[in-house]
């Protein structure tokens, strides 16, 4: 008996650490919004500037870069840069962050993840939106979204 009881605990306590950790990582808290691509998750903002948390770029879209002008069809030029920040801003709100690290992607030393905000996928609906494209060599889990948008001339496609 007192062999099983010992058995018992050992398997209790060597099995859980028994199995290999996985890389996955899971970086939750308040975003600041970097530009319509980019979220600091778990900074403060100090003069207009995010300090003090971890740069994360939203996986399988992009969105135009900050200070980006885009044309719309009738010609006429518009800070579409901008415009993604503050939808991404609008998207997030005061609600925090999840943001999934699950496929080990980085760019630079920029970790690419999966953000959520409340039961919003933030780069879904950035390319819902039409201020992001899906990145097709990313991911093809935006394209229905992408081609929607562009369809209904939102955003970058109007």
């Amino acid at each position: 008996m007192q062999h099983a009881i010992r058995f018992l605990m050992v398997m209790i306590i060597v099995v859980p650490f028994a199995y290999p950790v996985g890389a996955d990582a899971v970086i939750t808290g308040r975003a600041c919004i970097i530009d319509g691509n980019t979220v600091q998750v778990g900074s403060k903002l100090k003069d207009d500037k995010c300090w003090g948390g971890i740069d994360i770029r939203l996986h399988g879209s992009i969105a135009p870069e900050l200070n980006e002008t885009c044309t719309d069809s009738g010609g006429k030029a518009w800070n579409c840069g901008q415009e993604a920040k503050e939808a991404l801003a609008s998207l997030i709100r005061v609600n925090s962050v999840a943001c999934y690290h699950i496929d080990g992607e980085f760019k630079g030393m920029t970790p690419i993840a999966t953000c959520i905000s409340g039961h919003v996928d933030l780069a879904l609906e950035m390319v819902a939106l039409g201020m992001a494209k899906a990145l097709h060599d990313q991911s093809n889990r935006y394209a229905l979204e992408e081609k929607d948008a562009m369809q209904a001339k939102r955003g970058i496609w109007k």
